[in-house]
């Protein structure tokens, strides 16, 4: 395959990573980055601190010149600020330790930028690499299977696959380092409040690895729904769930003693399923050819709101004993709480 760099092109790009403890991918991810058609003009990642032998992998490639290391004890935050603050280009490309980058994923996002709508954000895409039907399940149950055909394809990338000039990220005062989770979701709110402009680079793929256990991803939905709480990501759609579930518990509670009541459970559990389980099932058993994916899925989604109820309740807690999050949020957007901004940048 014939290298283009981006030197040569009307924009020069510089790809940044934060990585803790990725012992075990971080060859074959920096081995993708490096394998770009189109070349970038620097890659700079931050290790926070890894003691797995990720840093001796790091210093290899570092010494080989392949890529600039820098170590500091950070959250994802934290580090991804501190690599775009020591960039020498105008244009950052952002992915993550774990994955892997298509070959063609820097030029897709390059052809985007040069494109007559000159966004200010390109937002990548990325697909997954499922290694059984867990992980197949999951991914149906958390994505929704026409997600590239939703606004939320170009407004909310992931940090795993997005681009933006380095003026948008000064303008919006970086990620948010004083969320630990959620943080690539409020900056990319931040970024449309701004009124920056987004576009999709459909062909630009990441690839990575679902959550392989139940308790990988009881632990990833907790955390990414106590890090909305924090903020007010996706409260309307939260309490929802807890109005479906609060009535389904209170009536099984009732009925310890009075056991008729339980019947009265089944009509809060029907709406629920109906309402906000069933669609995505049904599309979920579209796509797959596996047998029982459909009631697979209705499992994985109800355990997921379940997590998810979990860490926003935490989140709201954490949100009134440390008001911290009301007084960096209202100096980071200008705002206390995304439920005060217009409906329109709500995730």
């Amino acid at each position: 395959m014939q290298h283009q760099h981006s030197s040569s092109n009307a924009i020069k790009l510089s790809v940044i990573v934060t990585v803790k403890n990725e012992v075990s991918t971080i060859a074959t991810f920096i081995e993708s980055l490096l394998n770009q058609s189109l070349k970038p003009d620097e890659i700079i990642i931050v290790d926070g601190n890894s003691n797995d032998g990720t840093q001796e992998i790091l210093n290899k490639f570092e010494a080989e010149k392949k890529i600039r290391m820098l170590v500091r004890d950070c959250n994802i935050a934290e580090g991804r600020n501190f690599a775009i603050a020591n960039t020498a280009n105008d244009y950052i490309a952002v992915t993550d330790a774990g994955c892997v980058v298509d070959n063609n994923w820097l030029i897709e996002i390059a052809k985007a930028f040069e494109t007559p709508d000159n966004p200010d954000i390109v937002a990548g895409n990325f697909q997954f690499d499922c290694h059984n039907v867990f992980e197949e399940t999951v991914v149906l149950s958390t994505f929704n299977p026409e997600r590239v055909e939703t606004e939320a394809a170009i407004y909310y990338p992931s940090s795993r696959s997005v681009a933006f000039k380095k003026c948008a990220w000064e303008q919006a005062k970086g990620y948010p380092e004083w969320l630990y989770a959620a943080e690539d979701t409020l900056f990319n709110i931040r970024l449309r409040q701004l009124n920056f402009k987004f576009v999709f680079a459909k062909k630009a793929l990441v690839t990575w690895r679902p959550r392989e256990t139940w308790k990988a991803l009881a632990k990833q939905r907790f955390n990414f729904s106590r890090g909305n709480a924090r903020v007010g990501i996706g409260t309307e759609g939260y309490m929802v769930n807890i109005k479906y579930h609060g009535l389904i518990l209170v009536f099984l509670l009732l009925s310890m003693a009075w056991s008729w009541m339980m019947v009265f459970s089944i009509y809060p559990l029907f709406m629920h399923i109906k309402n906000n389980l069933w669609s995505q099932a049904k599309k979920a058993s579209q796509k797959s050819n596996r047998p029982n994916i459909f009631w697979r899925v209705l499992l994985v989604m109800e355990f997921v709101r379940l997590m998810g109820i979990v860490g926003f309740i935490r989140g709201r807690l954490d949100r009134y004993l440390n008001k911290h999050y009301i007084e960096n949020q209202m100096q980071w957007m200008g705002i206390k709480t995304l439920d005060d901004l217009k409906e329109k940048y709500r995730a």
